[in-house]
């Protein structure tokens, strides 16, 4: 039983009423008798299935708009195989996701609603054709990109478009969803800029708006290499520099594969080496704890210090050697850099560190202190011993090969100067009041439908 036969039961019900108008004779008493029988049989089992239909119902909002368990359980189904997916199990955050899911359909339900009563979901033919045009090509796209997924081999071009339509359409996918899909975007879009299209900010807004950023970035960025340096990396918009910062440029000559091999390995034995070098400087109490927590196995005799120092001379003269294989190239740069050649053309020429050929880094350069964290320290030593603007460091012997730095740039501490980033702070402040007006507008409205959840049937 659904609302269907609900509303079969009182359709039927009417239709009593109705036949009542039309009997006519002296039976006309045993009709009605009858009528009322047939009726109260009726009444009797919209009763008896009413507690399964209203079961149904997980939300109710507005002047009778329904949110049934069916289309519910549909995205939280939807939820549970992303969260399976992510090896995840949905089950700890059920309640949450479930009243988030009711919350979503109420709100999404109330917006259809006003877009409809607003006249906003309505279209020109001209419109309308765009959108079904574009729908097309969207879905042609789809079946290229998923025929190798779907189609069997062997099969012809045809019987391969015609197998992965039906595959996709086991998912949802067709060209008729997409285009509803657009047509409800539309209309979206539509009701959006009816709401919001008229904001706008003030001079005040915008210094409050570049005052909070200074201060978030100060709090976020004071004492945290880290953070700030994947604020810059990222292309965050930066209000407020740490002290004691240079932007600097570099060309890595990278080792090949096999090199880094032989280097890692060299590094591994240099840390055990000196491990073994830090426990023959071992007060004697903490040397008796170490051979009462092993194992009461025989063990090798240490080695002298002479022999470990020996040992570690042995590892530095191999790495040496390796770095000597990159010299002749580093050395290339540098003299051609002397020589006058833009620094940036030699990036383009020799350098093998993706940060220099992406943006912003690329442009900016990456921002290096004496006590950075986040480089390789021979890198923030190689970066802070150049001293001034525009010139290069020698070669820098580095975890990754040997890099020339070029120092860039001084980054001025303190707050960036308002004027410097007025044009993004204003976008920004225009962006956060949009969506605080169109949140507010649509918390009115779901507010104003007085929705009620029962989440118990969900």
């Amino acid at each position: 039983m659904n609302v269907k036969k609900l509303l079969c039961l009182v359709l039927a019900l009417t239709v009593c009423l109705s036949a009542l108008a039309l009997a006519e004779g002296d039976d006309l008493q045993a009709k009605l008798d009858e009528a009322n029988a047939r009726i109260e049989a009726l009444e009797a089992e919209v009763e008896l299935y009413r507690p399964y239909y209203e079961r149904q119902i997980v939300a109710e909002y507005g002047d009778g708009g329904i949110v049934w368990r069916d289309d519910a359980m549909k995205e939280y189904e939807a939820a549970a195989s992303y969260y399976a997916q992510n090896g995840m199990s949905i089950d700890a955050y059920a309640d949450s996701i479930k009243k988030s899911i009711l919350e979503m359909l109420v709100q999404q339900a109330v917006l259809d609603a006003k877009s409809a009563e607003l006249g906003l979901d309505q279209m020109t033919d001209e419109q309308r054709a765009a959108l079904e045009a574009e729908s097309a090509a969207n879905f042609e796209t789809y079946i290229d990109t998923y025929k190798t997924y779907f189609a069997t081999e062997g099969a012809s071009d045809e019987e391969a478009r015609e197998q992965t339509i039906a595959a996709m359409a086991e998912y949802g996918l067709t060209q008729e969803s997409l285009l509803e899909q657009m047509l409800k975007s539309y209309a979206d879009e539509q009701l959006h800029t009816y709401v919001t299209g008229d904001v706008a900010v003030t001079d005040e807004e915008v210094q409050a708006k570049y005052d909070a950023m200074v201060a978030d970035d100060e709090s976020s960025y004071a004492g945290n290499d880290a953070d700030y340096n994947r604020a810059r990396s990222s292309g965050a918009t930066i209000a407020w520099n740490p002290e004691g910062y240079r932007a600097v440029k570099h060309v890595l000559i990278k080792f090949d594969d096999e090199q880094n091999t032989q280097f890692n390995t060299l590094e591994n034995t240099l840390k055990s080496l000196n491990d073994e070098l830090a426990a023959l400087d071992k007060p004697a109490e903490e040397k008796a704890e170490d051979e009462d927590d092993a194992e009461a196995e025989p063990t090798e005799a240490p080695r002298s210090r002479e022999e470990i120092q020996a040992e570690i001379g042995r590892i530095g003269a191999e790495k040496e050697a390796l770095y000597s294989q990159l010299l002749p190239q580093a050395q290339q740069v540098i003299d051609e850099f002397n020589g006058g050649a833009d620094f940036d053309s030699l990036i383009e020429k020799y350098n093998a560190d993706p940060g220099m050929q992406n943006e912003p880094t690329a442009t900016e350069g990456y921002a290096v202190a004496a006590d950075s964290t986040t480089w390789d320290p021979a890198f923030t030593e190689g970066a802070m011993s150049i001293e001034a603007v525009g010139q290069i460091s020698a070669p820098v012997y580095g975890m990754y090969g040997i890099h020339v730095i070029y120092y860039l740039k001084d980054i001025t501490p303190g707050p960036v100067p308002f004027e410097d980033l007025e044009e993004t702070v204003r976008a920004d402040a225009l962006s956060d009041k949009v969506d605080q007006t169109y949140t507010d507008q649509v918390n009115a409205w779901v507010e104003e439908a007085n929705p009620v959840y029962h989440l118990d049937r969900f």
